[in-house]
């Protein structure tokens, strides 16, 4: 579900001399059929009228598209706002987009001022000269503005990586070190086959599972990467990509592997968990220890004291699934943002039967 991603929905944003070669061919490939009863003075005239029209409108229109196509930074979900903070800088990209914005006013002033004087001149000679002047001086423009453009189309690409996620639906984190269950649990609760994407700033997968409960969908992310290993091992940038996490998740599952065959010793994972509840202090945090099959009775029995009131599970298996996920979603509280939906629908079927309520 990529296609979520408001970045993967700009079309094709093309370099300045794209641009110019883009509306050079256009221009040149106007067809004129004027009167041959005209003088060759008024058809050359009216060529070069319609020659410089054309490339102006075509070059303005893919600046345009490069501005105008682009997501409003100000009306971004905050998780997206923050990831393009991180990675290309919003202050530097409302510049690059204000300055090609800008290039139109400048434009519009050389087309008009070399068309009052190719309707004023008498030789097609100079007729021709005024038109490649005019092309020319717009040319310097957009290229002028080249190091924008390349800008914009590089945000582009950066911010397109991005995994689709909806961020206004309910959803479910998952954490804890690699290997301890969480993209088997991710994949067994999903109604359909999750998408596989990569966040920034590192090279490992994020696995996105979309469930739906009732007449609602409900997202469930496994960040292997990202909450698996100590804050003091991550520099400022990735603790910065955590932090934009803190605006989709509803309620975090920590898992846990007592058995340690994830690789991880016991008190490594109690730390993260601790390191975990940090960095999201509000969301619920639901434990769940897994693999119990494999667990040796003394472990198990030190992680239960160690971790009382934790789900246990063979997510394997599927046991001890439905608890937890009926636990997560109970703390997502979907009821109550059903009677949210219901009074909202409510209120609005109201006002349309109150013709006296406007």
């Amino acid at each position: 579900m990529q296609w979520l991603n408001p970045f993967t929905k700009i079309p094709t944003i093309l370099t300045a001399e794209e641009i110019i070669d883009f509306a050079q061919k256009k221009s040149t490939r106007v067809s004129m059929k004027s009167s041959l009863r005209l003088k060759r003075v008024e058809r050359t005239r009216i060529r070069e009228i319609t020659r410089l029209q054309e490339f102006t409108k075509h070059i303005k229109s893919k600046l345009k598209e490069a501005v105008e196509d682009f997501p409003s930074l100000d009306h971004l979900h905050p998780f997206y706002h923050e990831l393009a903070e991180i990675l290309v800088g919003i202050d530097r990209l409302k510049q690059a987009l204000g300055a090609v914005y800008n290039c139109t006013p400048p434009i519009d002033d050389i087309t008009n001022n070399h068309l009052e004087a190719l309707k004023l001149a008498e030789d097609f000679r100079q007729m021709k000269k005024t038109r490649r002047a005019a092309k020319g001086r717009i040319s310097s423009i957009v290229r002028g503005t080249a190091s924008n453009l390349d800008f914009i189309i590089e945000a582009k690409q950066t911010m397109s990586r991005l995994p689709g996620v909806t961020p206004n639906s309910p959803t479910i984190v998952c954490a804890g070190f690699p290997n301890v269950g969480k993209s088997t649990l991710v994949k067994a609760v999903s109604t359909a086959e999750p998408e596989i994407a990569h966040y920034p700033f590192t090279t490992k997968k994020v696995i996105i599972g979309h469930l739906t409960v009732g007449n609602q969908s409900v997202q469930i992310i496994d960040t292997p990467g990202i909450l698996d290993r100590p804050m003091s091992e991550r520099n400022e940038i990735e603790k910065q990509a955590i932090a934009a996490l803190k605006y989709l998740a509803h309620v975090i599952i920590f898992m846990i592997d007592p058995s340690e065959a994830c690789g991880w010793g016991f008190d490594d994972q109690l730390n993260l968990y601790k390191e975990v509840q940090r960095m999201f202090p509000l969301n619920p945090l639901l434990v769940v220890l897994n693999k119990i099959d494999i667990t040796p009775s003394e472990q198990l029995e030190l992680a239960r004291k160690k971790m009382p009131g934790a789900h246990e599970m063979i997510a394997i298996e599927g046991k001890g699934v439905q608890e937890l996920m009926n636990d997560a979603l109970e703390e997502v509280d979907l009821t109550s943002l059903q009677e949210s939906v219901d009074e909202f629908v409510a209120l609005v079927s109201q006002r349309e039967s109150d013709p006296s309520d406007s």
